[in-house]
């Protein structure tokens, strides 16, 4: 049985917490079942918040919204019966207002069981029956696992699919754009967009975990760029406002474009579980990390919390030149001695990979009770930040020890505190392969870097085939087709996702760009705004992009340039192709896109910087990518990109001492899986826990 558990709460009510265990023991083989606790929540006209115990998709019965009480008072029994058939209208309304066939028999009517039960232990089955209720009663766990095993209307898995994706509101708020596609266009690039874009409408388990947990204390999410982690901390965000509307929650982030595609998504999801309410952007700020006079910020908004005079950009560079806002932030810590005013109830961390150790340490001094959830992805870290040890991250000198997830995941075991999200829907498999495959080096002359061990790439969602990522190994790894389920590779071969082009000048390459686009955009029905440009040549990206510009609106299409503007909010503007450099797309995505000016790249193959630049590059790429560059044939770009499509995808390399070693730091995760490993095996062998320590006591030598 696949379990969502939204909140700790679980832990502490009694007869709920023996319900869930012996469905969980009692449905373990079936994966086919889907468990939500306290989920769906949605607000009704008085403005309560209300949520089921359970509520459970078997395909054996359908849908059912589970409320399980000690209670034996009539009035409380009737309130609670009142409240559960409230909940039962809202699911019922959302499944009737949903577009989908499948669910829907007539305009009025399911096409499976919507049921509502009340789980009443200590009220016997005769008195039940005088209380003249609406919903079904059950007083025993047998009674409830046979009603949900007994039904008529049977539920496939599209079906579930469908019911999950309209209680989650995924499939509502990530709407795919409009297409017109007509019956000639099928085989278009359009065409196959819009296939992918309704794909892309539906949360994985992981990620559901992710949103709907709501977790006391700190949480950290981690996956591959495109495995979600934005939109999840978006959701949990609309979600802690609606359940805890009174709590000041802060929404943190690096990349300034990004800001209106958060504020975009917390509203809609808001105005989804809130029934049409607008959030309290009072209570939800939404903050830069840095921020300054005119711009709100995480560090300038905590020095006027706490009457430090915020320094200014010239300062922080005097301070250290390389990295000011690092700077700025040990600066603030200091000067407080890591004591500051907890502003915030709950403080999510997006892009959480590009700060240092000192921004972590000052979101943690302006929370309350450590409620701190960060996204991170140790594979896009253009900033060269060390990999994330979370002890030594958030211990400082001012007396703040560090935070030890695996401890803390001991107490609620069903609420994942360390997340690792192995699914990518941003990008086709080729292509994310292609990046890890430049970005490491693995064709180079020597490893520039790569994972810890094994384990680590399973973690990032590969399989290694032959190795044990020891020096000297022959290593093959291979990426499984469900872990980069894009429908994309189904569709077109691999040459016709990536191409590689080499000109003689930047005039050609320029040209030839101008001349593509134009017929992407006329002939294969993609929009302007599927389409991004970046340039790796950072010392020609302002002439290259405005000759560029220029030679598009000859064309007739609009371009919205980022090397032109001070400041944007923005990455995207409806009808214009995005011309960017690599650090102001890093966060953004977008069907196709062309990656120009790689000729840098020959002269800095061996630095890491580069390495990280080529594949935050790479992988705003979900559908097809252009790589091209000046004089580049048969250079080490080239024969690097060559070397993956000979290989079909599989990174095939020996194993030498690379120069950087991206470490797991997931000695939680490492256990947590060796756990799990020995929980099957004592269940295959029938053991109990007390005879599991009896033989460990009797072979391990152990004495504890």
């Amino acid at each position: 049985m696949n379990c969502i558990i939204s909140s700790d709460r679980l832990y502490k009510d009694t007869i709920t917490k023996e319900v869930f265990e012996y469905l969980k023991e009692n449905l373990k083989e079936r994966n086919d079942y889907t468990l939500y606790y306290e989920y769906p929540i949605y607000m009704d006209i008085d403005e309560r918040i209300l949520s089921p115990k359970f509520l459970i998709i078997s395909p054996d019965g359908g849908v059912f919204i589970v409320n399980c009480s000690s209670e034996t008072s009539f009035e409380k029994i009737e309130e609670m019966d009142e409240e559960t058939s409230q909940i039962e209208s809202y699911l019922f309304s959302r499944f009737v207002k949903s577009n989908s066939k499948l669910l829907k028999e007539s305009k009025r009517s399911l096409s499976f069981e919507l049921k509502s039960v009340l789980f009443l232990p200590l009220v016997p089955a005769q008195r039940a029956q005088q209380y003249d209720l609406e919903n079904e009663v059950c007083s025993s766990n047998d009674q409830l696992l046979s009603l949900l095993m007994k039904s008529d209307k049977k539920i496939t898995t599209e079906m579930q699919k469908e019911i999950c994706a309209i209680l989650e509101g995924a499939k509502v708020i990530l709407k795919p754009k409009k297409r017109e596609i007509g019956e000639n266009d099928v085989l278009t690039k359009g065409a196959i967009l819009k296939e992918m874009e309704e794909q892309m409408a539906y949360l994985d388990l992981e990620q559901k975990n992710a949103a709907l947990a709501q977790i006391a204390g700190p949480q950290r999410i981690r996956g591959l760029a495109g495995s979600g982690k934005t939109i999840i901390l978006c959701m949990k965000a609309a979600l802690i406002h609606l359940r805890e509307p009174n709590k000041k929650i802060l929404y943190t982030f690096t990349t300034k474009s990004l800001y209106d595609y958060i504020e975009t998504m917390i509203v809609r999801f808001y105005r989804f579980f809130g029934d049409g309410n607008l959030p309290d952007f009072d209570k939800i700020q939404i903050k830069h990390s840095w921020g300054g006079g005119t711009i709100s910020g995480v560090y300038y908004t905590a020095c006027k919390n706490n009457n430090i005079t915020p320094l200014t950009f010239e300062q922080a560079k005097q301070l250290h030149y390389v990295d000011p806002f690092d700077a700025v932030c040990s600066d603030l810590l200091h000067k407080t001695k890591g004591i500051m005013n907890k502003v915030y109830d709950y403080v999510l961390i997006d892009e959480a990979q590009d700060f240092r150790p000192s921004f972590y340490q000052l979101c943690r001094a302006i929370v309350k009770e450590d409620c701190l959830v960060w996204c991170y992805d140790d594979l896009q870290n253009i900033f060269d930040v060390k990999i994330q040890d979370t002890i030594a991250t958030f211990k400082n000198d001012y007396g703040a020890d560090g935070i030890d997830l695996g401890k803390l995941n001991e107490e609620f075991p069903e609420l994942n505190n360390d997340v690792v999200l192995e699914k990518t829907y941003r990008n086709p498999l080729e292509i994310l392969v292609l990046a890890h495959a430049i970005g490491f080096g693995i064709y180079n002359d020597s490893l520039i870097q790569t994972l810890e061990n094994n384990q680590h790439w399973h973690d990032f969602g590969y399989e290694v085939v032959q190795g044990n990522s020891r020096i000297g190994d022959k290593m093959e790894i291979v990426r499984p087709k469900v872990n980069s389920p894009l429908i994309i590779s189904d569709k077109q071969k691999p040459e016709e996702i990536i191409k590689i082009n080499s000109f003689d000048g930047m005039i050609e390459e320029i040209d030839a760009a101008a001349e593509d686009i134009y017929y992407s955009i006329h002939t294969e029905k993609l929009h302007p705004d599927d389409i991004i440009v970046i340039t790796l040549d950072d010392k020609n990206s302002r002439i290259q992009l405005k000759l560029l510009s220029d030679r598009l609106r000859a064309k007739g299409i609009e371009s919205f340039n980022l090397t032109d503007r001070s400041y944007s909010k923005g990455f995207i503007e409806e009808g214009c192709v995005t011309l960017s450099t690599v650090y102001r797309a890093k966060g953004n995505e977008a069907a196709q896109v062309y990656v120009m000016g790689t000729q840098i790249f020959e002269h800095n193959s061996n630095r890491r910087s580069m390495r990280n630049r080529i594949f935050t590059a790479f992988t705003r790429a979900k559908g097809w990518l252009k790589i091209s560059g000046v004089k580049i044939k048969d250079g080490k770009l080239w024969k690097e990109v060559e070397k993956v499509f000979e290989n079909g995808f599989t990174l095939k390399f020996l194993q030498t001492e690379p120069r950087y070693v991206i470490e797991r730091d997931k000695k939680n995760a490492k256990n947590k899986k060796k756990v799990k490993q020995i929980i099957d095996k004592m269940k295959e062998l029938d053991l109990s826990p007390e005879e599991f320590k009896m033989m460990l006591d009797e072979y391990g030598g152990s004495n504890d």
